[in-house]
């Protein structure tokens, strides 16, 4: 217990200290994302808010591993925590290197796919995953390869998409971190268990300085270093448990960012639809509109429905938490009352989400209208002539 204990509050007291001296560097070499586009902040921010969670996470674990057998046992080897490191590494200097250079998404995604596929070598692996009706997916090379691969691809840019909002994917991620962290927990996995605790400090002591006002943005090495290592993660929960495994619990504890995720990609994806049907269809421009950015996510719409950035963050949290608890209510319920919860909940979200779409259009449209008559009445005109 006194590992488990220096494992979240070692990282925790890292972040907190050293969180402000990566803010100072990344402000003395320039390191900073710059307003612009549909970007919401009004001054230049640092943006290496990855670095310092991971550098926390990973020094605040080599460092209780100096002191506790039960961590070093599980340093080498197949799903070892060693090749967690690695793969984080990796992910992260991607992300570094992605907020420096702005690469174009389809490179993002192909340096994705080869990590991704590097984590499944290096031992995180979907085992056999059972799906409603008596289905099963096998466990053999090949699902398990493309299972494992598609997981994190998505599961990393789902924490991508939601990180607009300040404080959001830290939040989110220290709830999904400490959902896997008891679901590992009773699978008696190891390696899980270590990562999740120390992942959910290091967030912990970051989001002191990122909740707002921010004074550190986690750019994408920090967003999709938090997708990575919880879909890593989640996957590691299971190798200690049954041989045929459920994703339905994770599903369920990151819902709110695949939820998201689904709905960007169908609206993005639907829209370029409707522009073809004009002019005909033409796959890679559909491609593209799925990767660009907009300000159609979750916690845009509330914003514009006129929230409060506390109150949205406050709201999505509850929903996060919720979703969490949900998935580890249903660890023990059958294989088809677990995909029915999920199912449900997909639907009850991507049909909630489009609803609150369609409110902010009708008020933004209603708005932009009531404004534009106004600016015709003759006192206006008046009023502008004389101003």
């Amino acid at each position: 217990m006194s590992t488990y204990v220096a494992l979240l509050v070692l990282p925790w007291l890292l972040a907190l200290g050293l969180t402000p001296l990566v803010e100072r560097w990344s402000r003395a070499h320039g390191w900073l994302d710059h307003p612009r586009g549909r970007k919401n902040h009004a001054q230049p921010m640092p943006m290496l808010g990855g670095v310092a969670v991971f550098g926390t996470m990973l020094l605040g674990l080599l460092s209780v591993a100096l002191f506790s057998p039960l961590i070093r046992a599980d340093l080498y080897g197949s799903g070892s925590l060693l090749g967690l490191a690695a793969g984080v590494m990796a992910i992260l200097t991607l992300g570094v290197y992605d907020d420096r250079k702005d690469l174009p998404a389809s490179l993002k995604l192909a340096a994705q796919l080869v990590i991704a596929s590097g984590t499944w070598f290096l031992g995180f692996r979907c085992g056999a995953v059972e799906l409603p009706f008596g289905w099963m997916v096998s466990a053999s090379a090949v699902p398990s390869f493309i299972v494992t691969v598609c997981w994190i691809v998505v599961v990393t840019n789902a924490f991508n998409l939601i990180d607009g909002l300040d404080g959001l994917a830290a939040g989110v991620g220290i709830l999904a971190t400490l959902t896997i962290f008891v679901l590992a927990a009773g699978n008696e996995a190891t390696v899980p268990i270590v990562g999740a605790l120390a992942l959910a400090g290091a967030l912990s002591g970051f989001l002191r300085y990122n909740i707002p006002p921010a004074r550190i943005f986690l750019g994408d090495s920090g967003a999709m270093g938090i997708g990575y290592t919880t879909a890593v993660l989640s996957l590691a929960s299971y190798q200690k448990g049954p041989t045929a495994v459920v994703l339905i619990v994770p599903l369920l504890a990151l819902g709110l960012p695949l939820v998201d995720t689904i709905v960007a990609i169908v609206r993005r994806a639907g829209g370029q639809l409707h522009e073809e049907g004009r002019r005909g269809f033409h796959p890679i421009r559909v491609t593209r509109a799925v990767f660009r950015a907009d300000h159609g996510h979750i916690h845009h719409l509330l914003l514009r429905l006129g929230w409060s950035v506390r109150r949205v963050l406050f709201s999505l949290y509850v929903v996060s938490a919720g979703l969490g608890l949900l998935g580890l209510w249903t660890r023990d319920a059958s294989s088809d009352l677990r995909w029915a919860v999920w199912l449900s909940l997909l639907v009850s979200g991507l049909v909630a989400l489009r609803l609150v779409e369609r409110v902010v259009v009708r008020r933004e449209h209603e708005r932009d209208r009531a404004v534009v008559v106004g600016l015709a009445s003759p006192k206006a005109r008046r009023r502008q002539a004389t101003g």
